[in-house]
């Protein structure tokens, strides 16, 4: 059994003790999952390879023109069992629970390991 929480992480960069490089602002947990990659809400289309992610739809928060969402371009930090790595926000996930991001296969696997894994914990911020 699996628990998450979609609860910001408290505290000034830390997780399990370590202090996390490029850390600003509140750290989010939950469900990393990875998609393919295309057409995304940002109005503009990447590859598997691209470091990018879609974040749900709680957080991304799209307005009437996805385009024009303030949350498109932003850089978020991702650490999960296997490592951590910056991307880019272009996609919105709608199916994703809050604190979830749905990664690009590349970031998936710098963050949580093999495709074949399908789903680990990750915690990340806005940066």
């Amino acid at each position: 059994m699996c628990m998450i929480s979609s609860a910001p992480l408290q505290g000034r960069g830390t997780l399990g003790g370590r202090i996390l490089k490029g850390v600003k602002g509140k750290l989010f947990s939950g469900s990393g999952t990875f998609y393919e990659v295309g057409s995304g809400s940002c109005g503009e289309s990447d590859s598997d390879s691209d470091l990018v992610v879609a974040v749900n739809l709680d957080q991304m928060k799209n307005g009437a023109n996805p385009n024009n969402n303030p949350t498109c371009q932003k850089s978020v930090f991702i650490t999960g069992d296997m490592g951590s790595t910056s991307a880019r926000v272009v996609d919105t996930c709608p199916s994703c629970p809050k604190g979830a991001l749905d990664m690009s296969p590349k970031v998936f696997e710098l963050v949580c390991g093999s495709l074949a894994v399908g789903v680990c914990t990750i915690n990340w911020n806005f940066t």
